[in-house]
């Protein structure tokens, strides 16, 4: 959950939230986001969806353990969740330190 969760917010904040160099696209919008996403969510679902179901969402923990009323299992994955978004959130203030400089 963890490392899925990880790479699927990465590629969330990456291409989805970036914006794109000047001159490097020929339309004005990029839909390649998309593709990116839901290749990650199926990936990530094929991968861990047997283990651990393939939630990818601590929303989706939440709504399961209330469910369930299982307090072990909402804290079981959605602190792993919640770490991977913020490990995924590191990693883009490291790769793309543009995006976050002082626009003069």
């Amino acid at each position: 959950e963890f490392f899925f969760t990880a790479v699927l917010a990465y590629i969330v904040l990456a291409v989805a939230t970036t914006t794109p160099e000047p001159g490097t696209l020929k339309t004005k919008q990029n839909f390649q986001f998309a593709l990116c996403i839901g290749s990650c969510v199926t990936a990530g679902g094929f991968a861990i969806g047997s283990v651990s179901g393939g939630e990818l969402n601590p929303a989706v923990a939440v709504g399961i353990s209330t469910q369930a009323l299982s307090l072990g299992s909402l804290l079981c994955f959605a602190l792993w969740e919640l770490c991977g978004g913020l490990i995924s959130s590191i990693g883009l203030r490291l790769t793309h330190p543009g995006e976050f400089a002082q626009k003069a």
